[in-house]
């Protein structure tokens, strides 16, 4: 009921919002959840990371600005699935963003590990670890993120997103869309090119050198400071 009241109350508010372009849980509202959450998320673990060990350290997932997809898509699929449960129980959410968390975690380690020849993070010195890619205790963050996720910071998220204008709205959504396409497709090369020079491989073609030039290892080290290439 609670949650009810809240979505009529945002319904109300924003009937007298001219030009409103993001109402309900669509494509730009999942978009802009995408967009900031790669970007919350690295704040948070840098934080995070620099209270547990006393330094700042590189928490970025992209070459360009502090992004990280994992947290954006990771956040994109808490709110799509679980968002309909929004009003169930905290206890049922932990539990659901616990498994759903830890199966996400352990696909993008399998992925990156298959895709890119590298391991970036390796759980295997915690307990009730699943081969070093997923562990309890951080699968229990996820479920902790979840609840705090659909009840707190994703009400008070998108009541800010569905105050931008339409034409603003727009605008700004395919804007960061074309620069994140960008910025993923050439952390991608740049990766790609990473592992294999690290495997001996020269650059053959004209975008395999320049990727050299801009990404030398010098560079890709201090992007991707934990980054482990699999032999």
């Amino acid at each position: 009921q609670r949650e009810q009241a809240h979505d009529e109350q945002i319904a109300r508010d924003l009937a007298g919002v001219p030009g409103h372009f993001a109402h309900g849980l669509n494509f730009y509202k999942l978009f802009w959840v995408f967009f900031l959450c790669c970007f919350l998320g690295v704040v948070i673990e840098t934080i995070f990371c620099w209270i547990a060990s006393g330094r700042l350290s590189q928490r970025t997932g992209l070459v360009w600005g502090p992004f990280n997809l994992i947290y954006g898509i990771g956040a994109v699929l808490l709110t799509a699935i679980l968002y309909q449960y929004r009003s169930r129980s905290d206890g049922f959410i932990f539990l659901f963003g616990t498994v759903l968390g830890g199966a996400y975690e352990y696909v993008c380690s399998v992925f990156t590990e298959l895709v890119f020849g590298t391991v970036f993070w390796d759980y295997s010195h915690l307990p009730f670890n699943l081969g070093g890619r997923i562990n309890l205790l951080f699968c229990f963050f996820w479920g902790i993120a979840a609840v705090l996720w659909l009840k707190l910071a994703y009400p008070a998220l998108s009541r800010l997103i569905e105050r931008l204008p339409m034409r603003a709205g727009k605008l700004l959504t395919w804007g960061m869309i074309v620069f994140m396409v960008l910025n993923a497709g050439i952390s991608s090369l740049a990766m790609t090119r990473y592992t294999q020079r690290s495997a001996g491989i020269p650059a053959e073609t004209a975008l395999e050198q320049r990727l050299d030039e801009r990404f030398p290892d010098a560079r890709m080290e201090r992007i991707y400071p934990n980054a482990i290439l699999v032999d």
